[in-house]
């Protein structure tokens, strides 16, 4: 028998106020009910729910200090002075350098951009950086997607004199950075609606304050960076990916366009998993394995033929990322059976050297899908005592907070509540282990280390219809805070299972309902299920399976 790696979490919800919302939406109760999950309640938030060309963005003049950005900006520019964007390795931080820099030049800045290299200096301003602007020239630094929590860096911009506006969405201290204006949507004198803008959004919204109008041209790289940085897709995010996604579709960035090309994915028929499976990883490879320039270089440049040159580079440095992450991801593996299983490693904090820093945060997320808790993944460099890494978390740990309240070990730390990088001497990382272990152990119960999956509801497979995936559909795109919808079928009878795919690695079947009810079904990278469960052709009764 097999059993589930999750625990099938089916939500319920109240019948009668179901039909209500089925009634305001003119729906199907299914469809009310998976609208309600997502605060979709009456006409007025489907529509613009559904229709995002009737909405306005908010007013970027909402946020805390954005008429002191612009200002400061504008100075800038009419003075001809040297601005530099200081940005992040990431696809976040590539598509916000992209978005604010065509900006500027758009205004015709003096602008430049600069990408910390994350093996060499690591994630956000450092001082020597800022240092080497101001010697350079540089009389505004901008940062996107990094910057709130280096409160010391900026203190050090304001004593050599280099002006600083922060634009940034990660979690934010207690204090505000020194700065010329603190541009972030959680800013406490903020009156800015939606909290959970990607950094990308939040440098568009300064496009947006800088221009006086939104440069709606650039939305495919918004929705590029929003669907990496896996935030919440919902609000004004929804409305930027879908916007977004539609550019993608007819009119992408040149880079994006020769990226695309060369991962055989189709723009025309872009979706957001095109960006989250196909072209956020080749950007991301690039800053994972040495400087990132390349890939800002790649959505900045207008030339056809350099677009192509630098696509290449980043399609194969893709191609080495994974095949380093597949060694990385064996030797954790074999790491934590050996030695971390068990109390004690509530929390599993492993490194070793010669593990590539700028991959590990993919492998930890690995590990977390296989083990259901916290992982935290580091390489150590041996010659300078350093651990260096990445960590991501289950929902029940908030990861962000459990490494503040660690923070005397740790020489820098940022991420979210799900995932974090941080860098510490390697002599501290058994004490780190302990102690998020040991909070693990005192704020989590053994429920929290079992893996959710949530379940819309349980449905008849005569449900299924044409009309309903379509229906389905309008939901897209899909991502945090508005999941592909997942269903349950149960009681029902897998019948004619085999083994598909090139390597016979997939499953696929028919569910088939006391009815008479079927529909063929795949479970991919479940074919060894095969033989465990259907040996001599003997069908499978009372399954429960899930509609995805």
């Amino acid at each position: 028998m097999i059993h589930s790696k999750y625990k099938w979490q089916v939500e319920t919800a109240d019948a009668t106020a179901m039909q209500q919302v089925a009634d305001e939406l003119k729906c199907t109760l299914p469809m009310a009910e998976l609208f309600a999950r997502r605060k979709v309640t009456t006409a007025g938030q489907l529509d613009k729910f559904l229709n995002p060309d009737k909405y306005e963005a908010y007013d970027p003049f909402l946020f805390a200090e954005m008429g002191l950005a612009v200002d400061r900006i504008k100075r800038a520019i009419d003075a001809g002075e040297q601005i530099l964007v200081y940005g992040d390795y990431d696809a976040d931080g590539v598509t916000s350098v992209t978005v604010l820099l065509k900006t500027l030049r758009k205004l015709g800045a003096n602008a430049d951009f600069y990408i910390p290299n994350r093996f060499t200096e690591g994630y956000g301003p450092n001082v020597a950086a800022f240092t080497q602007a101001k010697d350079s020239g540089v009389d505004l630094l901008i940062t996107v997607d990094n910057g709130i929590s280096a409160l010391d860096v900026m203190a050090h911009a304001k004593e050599i004199g280099l002006d600083v506006i922060v634009t940034d969405h990660h979690e934010a201290k207690e204090m505000m950075p020194q700065a010329v204006a603190v541009i972030h949507p959680r800013h406490p004198e903020s009156n800015y609606p939606f909290p959970d803008l990607a950094g990308v959004g939040v440098a568009y919204k300064l496009a947006h304050a800088l221009l006086g109008e939104e440069p709606t041209e650039l939305l495919d790289l918004v929705a590029i960076g929003t669907v990496a940085d896996l935030v919440s897709l919902t609000d004004e995010n929804r409305l930027f990916v879908q916007k977004g996604l539609r550019i993608l579709r007819e009119n992408a960035n040149i880079g994006v366009s020769a990226l695309a090309k060369l991962a055989s994915a189709k723009l025309p028929e872009a979706t957001e998993e095109t960006i989250g499976f196909m072209i956020a990883p080749r950007l991301n490879a690039v800053g994972r394995l040495g400087p990132a320039d390349s890939a800002a270089e790649l959505l900045l440049t207008e030339d056809p033929e350099e677009a192509v040159f630098l696509a290449e580079e980043i399609d194969e440095a893709n191609k080495e990322r994974q095949t380093i992450v597949a060694q990385i991801a064996e030797e954790a593996i074999a790491m934590i059976e050996a030695e971390f299983l068990g109390e004690g490693n509530e929390v599993l904090v492993i490194g070793k050297a010669g593990w590539n820093p700028g991959v590990v945060g993919i492998v930890a997320s690995r590990l977390v899908d296989r083990y259901a808790r916290p992982v935290i993944v580091l390489g150590i460099d041996e010659v300078a005592g350093i651990a260096k890494g990445s960590g991501r978390s289950i929902e029940a740990f908030h990861l962000y907070q459990a490494l503040d309240a660690n923070q005397e070990l740790l020489k820098a730390f940022g991420g979210h509540p799900m995932a974090a990088g941080m860098t510490l001497d390697a002599t501290d990382v058994a004490t780190l282990r302990d102690n998020l272990s040991k909070l693990a152990r005192e704020t989590l119960t053994p429920e929290d280390f079992v893996s959710i999956l949530r379940v819309e509801e349980a449905i008849p497979v005569e449900t299924v219809t044409i009309d309903f995936i379509a229906q389905l559909n309008k939901l897209a795109p899909f991502g945090t805070d508005n999941p592909k919808p997942v269903f349950a079928f149960e009681g029902v009878r897998l019948n004619g299972t085999k083994r598909i795919g090139t390597d016979k690695n997939h499953l696929k079947t028919a569910i088939t309902a006391d009815s008479g009810a079927s529909m063929d079904a795949v479970g991919f990278g479940t074919g060894e299920l095969v033989e465990k469960n259907f040996s001599n052709g003997k069908s499978g009764r009372g399954w429960r399976a899930i509609y995805q």
